[in-house]
C-alpha cells in the first residue's frame, strides 16, 4: 500500500509496512547471533563472565549517553576495556570481542520483535522548496540497506542540486559534493518528481550529462575499494599470520591501528591524484 501527497511545492511519497521484510531479516540475524551468544556462555561460563559484564556495562552507559553521538569514544572505551579484561583473565582478545558482539545482539532482537507486531507508515521520499529527503545508501552497502532501509534516509538541501534526470528506471540527482540515486521509486513517482523540477527548477534538468555523472560514480567506487578494502585485507592477513589468529593481543591491536593509518594515507593519495 502506498500514499502520495503532492501539492504545487511539496511532494511526499509513503509506503505502509515498508520495513516489514527487512525487519524479519534483521530479526533472523540478531536472533542467530543471540542464540550463539547464549550457547557460548554454557560452552565456557567462566570465560563468559567478563564479556557479560562488558555488555551490561555498555547498555547501562547507553541509557545516559547517546551512542551514535559518541560512537568514537564508545569504540575506544570498548577496545581499552576489552584489552584490559582479556589480559586480566588471560582470554583471547579476538574471541572476547566476538563474544561481546554476540551477546550484545540480544537486546536489538527483542526490540525488533516488538516492532514487527506494529503497523508503520514510512515516508520514503519528500521534496520541498528548501530540502529533499530520500533513501540513499552507498553503492556498496547493499546488505546494510536490505537489513534497515529507513536507516539510510537522508536529507539534502535543494540549493545543492546541480542536475536531475532519469537514468533508466532510476532517478539521478547530482549535488555539489555527491551523487544521489533515491531508492524504491516507481516510474510514475519519478515522473512526478521530474515534473516538480520542470515547474520549479528547470535549470537543473539534465544540466550535466548522464555519462559524466556515471564516470564520477565509478571513481568514487574505486576510491572506497582502495581506501577501505586494501587496509582491511592486509589487517586480516597480519592478524591471521603474525598475531596467531587474534591470540596475540598486542600484534592484533597494532595491525588494526596500522590499517587505520594506511587507510588515511591511501585516502590522501587518491585525493591528490584526483585533484591533479
Amino acid at each position: 500500500m502506498e500514499k502520495k501527497n503532492t501539492s504545487e511545492n511539496i511532494i511526499e511519497i509513503k509506503r505502509t509496512n515498508f520495513q516489514r521484510k527487512s525487519a524479519y531479516f534483521q530479526l533472523l540475524n540478531y536472533g542467530l547471533f543471540s542464540i550463539l551468544g547464549i550457547v557460548s556462555i554454557f560452552w565456557d561460563w567462566k570465560a563468559s563472565i567478563a564479556p557479560i559484564i562488558c555488555v551490561i556495562a555498555f547498555y547501562l552507559i547507553e541509557r545516559k549517553i547517546d551512542f551514535w553521538s559518541n560512537v568514537l569514544w564508545f569504540i575506544i572505551a570498548f577496545l581499552i576495556l576489552s584489552f584490559s579484561l582479556s589480559w586480566i583473565f588471560s582470554l583471547s582478545f579476538g574471541i572476547f570481542i566476538f563474544q561481546c558482539l554476540l551477546l550484545a545482539a540480544i537486546k536489538p532482537a527483542i526490540v525488533i520483535w516488538k516492532e514487527t507486531q506494529q503497523e508503520h507508515t514510512d515516508v520514503i521520499f519528500a521534496m520541498g522548496s528548501e530540502y529533499f529527503v530520500c533513501l540513499s545508501p552507498d553503492n556498496s552497502d547493499y546488505k546494510g540497506y536490505a537489513m534497515n532501509p529507513m536507516g539510510y534516509k537522508k536529507r539534502f538541501p535543494m540549493s545543492a542540486i546541480i542536475s536531475a534526470q532519469r537514468d533508466g528506471n532510476t532517478l539521478l540527482i547530482a549535488l555539489q559534493q555527491q551523487i544521489v540515486r533515491p531508492r524504491e521509486l516507481r516510474s510514475d513517482e519519478i515522473e512526478i518528481i521530474l515534473e516538480y523540477f520542470r515547474k520549479n527548477r528547470p535549470d537543473v534538468l539534465t544540466a550535466v550529462e548522464t555519462k559524466i555523472i556515471r564516470r564520477e560514480e565509478d571513481r568514487i567506487y574505486w576510491v572506497k575499494l582502495i581506501v577501505i578494502g586494501i587496509p582491511c585485507i592486509l589487517a586480516g592477513l597480519s592478524i591471521y599470520f603474525f598475531a596467531d589468529n587474534g591470540r596475540n593481543t598486542l600484534v592484533t591491536i597494532l595491525s588494526i591501528v596500522a590499517a587505520l593509518f594506511l587507510g588515511l594515507i591511501l585516502l590522501r593519495i587518491t585525493n591528490l591524484i584526483y585533484r591533479s
